[in-house]
């Protein structure tokens, strides 16, 4: 209701002011509105005696009474507004007993940091899947994380995130060592500084120069000849390496070259040692020494070309197909016109009779024409020439997913390995998968073909010769044309 105010009059008892029952009536409406709104039509429930400074209104289950702030009745929210103390003093949050002090990750996440309540610790999961969900490394410099992926916990810095080097890491996590040069360490070496590749490498403890390492040991431990063999006994011994019969030897620099002095031999050798017969025998006497081969009684001899033909001029006779055959050892004579002559091979040669021709096969021949200082390396029906050191890789697959490699050192149970090659080997890679997974060398993932070196089939045998103007370290992949995860490494070491 509107405020109403008592008419008093002009002047004492003078009749003009209100009549005692209207004011009366005015006098209970203020009363009523009074107990309506600060009570509850019977009582007044606003009972201030002596209020202080900053306290409020509470109600006490009976009535309002004024009082501190000291306990929340629902949640409270700050409305974007902060809070703060006066006078530099302090913001204390203080729970009861071992209750914690929780920071929840949005209404409805999880308290992941607190201060655990029972020994006052700040205790909190600074957990990420992957490094690519850690947050930006500027903005919150300073803060330290875990990655599951890598089970690696890391810094945040001005320069990344850097990882924190633990007890279960190695040698080679620090970034300024390499310990895959030379393809890892080896017993009894020493980790050397590489001043060309800045960094920290596993080599030999072999000179005294620069950071020193003992006195200049030992070339060799034991050398053993054909006959006779030697130790050595002190770090000053020579190993000299002496030209025999028609041998030299040379050494320019670092290099030991051996030559024959003598001749190599006649271009063309004797054809045969000599022949035996029924009756008598001849013995080649010059490389130019003729053989005669003439027919008998009713057997008749031509030649053409290549070819000697020897003909039974009375095939109504049963003639005998050899009367006496003699090789290097031993003899054999045919008993009667049935009797059979076996060609067995001996040591690396193998003997196939197809319809009239007797074949001798060697186990060792070449498939291509080799050239001076060519490797073999054998394809499984015959042996290559190779002009480096070849390394053989046996290519299989796992699904789609994966490359596994046998041969040459690598485990055969890891998925798309790296594979260390060295500059001026071969590498033969043989592709059993066929055209199922071909087999590409490239540049990077996706990228370009390596051609350089590179000769044969992705879905078969195809071979890499590492060029020499490679830098160790370059990296390039192998990958499969058709599924692209199956891809893996190729480091130049």
């Amino acid at each position: 209701m509107a405020k109403q105010t008592l008419s008093i009059g002009s002047s004492a008892n003078d009749g003009t002011g209100d009549s005692l029952r209207d004011g009366a009536i005015k006098l209970n409406s203020v009363i009523n509105e009074l107990y309506a709104q600060l009570g509850n039509d019977t009582n007044l429930q606003i009972n201030v005696t002596t209020p202080s400074t900053g306290q409020v209104l509470k109600w006490n289950g009976a009535q309002f009474v004024e009082g501190h702030v000291d306990a929340l009745t629902a949640d409270l929210d700050v409305a974007g507004f902060d809070i703060t103390s006066s006078a530099n003093g302090d913001v204390e949050i203080k729970p009861n007993g071992s209750g914690d002090i929780k920071f929840w990750t949005g209404g409805t996440g999880s308290a992941l940091t607190y201060v655990d309540g029972a020994d006052g610790k700040l205790k909190y999961s600074n957990h990420f899947p992957t490094v690519g969900d850690l947050p930006e490394n500027i903005a919150h410099h300073g803060m330290f994380a875990y990655v599951s992926g890598d089970t690696t916990a890391r810094v945040a810095t001005a320069g990344g995130w850097k990882k924190i080097i633990g007890e279960d890491h190695s040698l080679g996590d620090l970034g300024d060592v390499d310990m895959t040069v030379g393809g890892g360490p080896s017993d009894g070496q020493v980790i050397k500084w590489n001043d060309t590749n800045s960094k920290w490498e596993p080599a030999n403890d072999d000179s005294s120069g620069g950071g020193g390492g003992g006195t200049t040991q030992n070339l060799f431990e034991g050398f053993t000849a054909d006959t006779g063999s030697t130790t050595a006994s002190a770090a000053t011994d020579v190993l000299t390496v002496a030209g025999g019969t028609e041998i030299s030897t040379t050494i320019v620099g670092d290099t030991l070259t051996i030559d024959m002095t003598g001749a190599l031999g006649d271009a063309n050798q004797n054809a045969y040692g000599v022949i035996g017969s029924d009756s008598g025998s001849k013995t080649a006497s010059s490389a130019t020494a003729t053989i005669n081969v003439i027919g008998g009684t009713s057997i008749s001899t031509a030649v053409s070309g290549d070819d000697l033909t020897i003909t039974n001029d009375a095939p109504n006779i049963v003639q005998e197909v050899y009367k006496t055959v003699t090789g290097d050892s031993g003899t054999t004579t045919a008993q009667l016109s049935t009797s059979s002559l076996a060609i067995a091979g001996g040591t690396g040669l193998a003997s196939v009779v197809t319809s009239n021709t007797v074949t001798l096969n060697a186990d060792f021949y070449l498939s291509g024409g080799a050239m001076e200082g060519d490797n073999v390396v054998y394809n499984g029906t015959s042996w290559d020439p190779i002009e480096s050191p070849c390394l053989n890789l046996i290519v299989s697959a796992t699904g789609n997913s994966a490359y596994r490699f046998s041969g040459s050192g690598v485990n055969t149970t890891t998925d798309n390995p790296t594979i260390y090659v060295y500059r001026g080997f071969t590498y033969r890679f043989n592709n059993e998968t066929g055209a199922a997974h071909p087999f590409a060398l490239r540049t990077t993932s996706g990228g370009g073909s390596v051609t350089d070196g590179v000769s044969g089939s992705q879905e078969g045998v195809q071979l890499w010769t590492v060029p020499q103007s490679l830098s160790a370290g370059t990296t390039y992949v192998y990958q499969c044309t058709m599924h692209p995860a199956m891809v893996g490494n190729l480091t130049v070491v």
